[in-house]
């Protein structure tokens, strides 16, 4: 079998790379900034002058302007290499050359892809230590309760909305960020509620501006928005790694950026093969694609991720769900638990059953029932005890003896 060509592989990997990762090119391409193959050092502009307006003072004292350096190292990926053997290039119909090495590049434009979007948020600061967008820069999603999708979670989220994308915007434009060339990547559940959450016009004039040959299926608040079907995940404010698995709490994220605020540089790119090995009795073929990636700006200005809101559960009341009175004007008190810890609220609408609460703590007040009174021989009254600034009740059952005639 004939060798594979390397600069014909690189070629081949590189345009796969962005045409199934519409994110990596909307980026800075730093490639040919790589430092002895393995890292890129983005210089960061030091403090700008101050503008002095009629100044009445001279000399002006002159300034020197300090810079800095973000610099991120290239990662190797590589794939488990696959064996072919020489009964197979016999015997099987199809071309298994070609399926294999298909299989090993789109494994790799997988793991290239997730792991430029991780590392898009985060990074290493100038002392070495760990960086991350800071909460300042993550929007909580505020759309109606959702059932999770990703394995691992548990309970509810709130949609992903186009207020939420808005607001993005409107963060944005507060960093100064410019307004040309941003961009939205949204994993494809968190499209679909976006979508959902538009307006007929809205989605009208949505549709006009897809640019589907670039992989942009549309355009809102400024931004260009791409979908994928994995894009990031967060514990809290904190990004986790591509291939971690997700706890009941963690959430998914859009990542929203300006092309001038995030780069990508790709290393080397080199299929490997061994023909006609004969422990294998076959063909061995692998890859490996060296590539990184991070925001450009000590200040994280251009980089917004909009993360799933977890929706709290309805919180809920514990307590004595009847009481028993004596026919004397006795009070009882009763304690309700609340899970949110906010006190409780009674009422009723019987009138001889005065009720009150204090904290969590409800009084009963009754009033005598005289044996020759009007009524049953027990008489029962329906409490409504809630949870203060809720919509959470319980009926709460309670009966008054009429007093023995002695």
């Amino acid at each position: 079998m004939s060798n594979i060509s390397v600069q014909i592989f690189a070629k081949y990997i590189i345009e796969k790379l962005r045409k199934a990762n519409p994110h990596l090119k909307f980026t800075v391409d730093e490639s040919t900034h790589v430092l002895g193959g393995a890292v890129v050092h983005i210089p960061n502009a030091g403090a700008s002058p101050t503008v002095v307006k009629n100044r009445s003072s001279f000399p002006a004292t002159a300034v020197k302007r300090t810079d800095s350096f973000v610099t991120y190292a290239l990662d190797v990926f590589t794939t488990t290499p696959t064996f072919v053997t020489w009964q197979e290039e016999n015997e099987i119909s199809y071309e298994k050359t070609d399926s294999v090495l298909n299989d090993h590049v789109q494994t790799l434009l997988e793991a290239v892809g997730d792991d430029v979007l991780y590392k898009w948020v985060t990074g290493i600061k100038a002392d070495g230590t760990a960086d991350s967008i800071p909460a300042a820069n993550i929007i909580k999603t505020s759309g109606a309760a959702v059932a999770v999708t990703e394995t691992g979670q548990s309970g509810q989220r709130k949609a992903f909305t186009y207020a939420d994308l808005a607001k993005a915007q409107s963060r944005m434009n507060k960093m100064n960020v410019p307004k040309d060339g941003r961009y939205a990547m949204l994993e494809s559940y968190q499209y679909q509620q976006l979508i959902d959450s538009l307006s007929a016009n809205q989605m009208a004039a949505f549709q006009q501006t897809a640019d589907l040959k670039n992989g942009v299926v549309g355009k809102l608040a400024g931004f260009n928005i791409l979908e994928r079907s994995s894009v990031l995940a967060f514990n809290g404010n904190t990004p986790i790694a591509p291939g971690s698995a997700l706890s009941e709490t963690s959430n998914i994220g859009a990542l929203c950026w300006q092309k001038d605020s995030v780069a990508l540089a790709l290393g080397d790119i080199k299929p490997f093969q061994d023909d006609d090995n004969p422990a294998y009795y076959g063909d061995i073929f692998s890859a490996a694609v060296k590539a990184g990636g991070r925001c450009r700006r000590q200040d994280w200005a251009g980089v917004i991720a909009i993360v799933q809101d977890a929706v709290e559960p309805a919180p809920t009341i514990s307590g004595d769900d009847s009481v028993e009175l004596n026919a004397t004007a006795t009070a009882k008190n009763r304690t309700y638990g609340t899970s949110n810890g906010a006190d409780v609220t009674a009422s009723t609408e019987a009138e001889w059953l005065p009720v009150s609460a204090n904290g969590t703590t409800v009084h009963f007040t009754t009033q005598a029932y005289a044996y020759d009174a009007e009524g049953e021989a027990t008489r029962t009254a329906t409490v409504i005890v809630g949870i203060a600034g809720t919509d959470v009740t319980k009926e709460v059952t309670v009966t008054q003896p009429m007093a023995e005639n002695n």
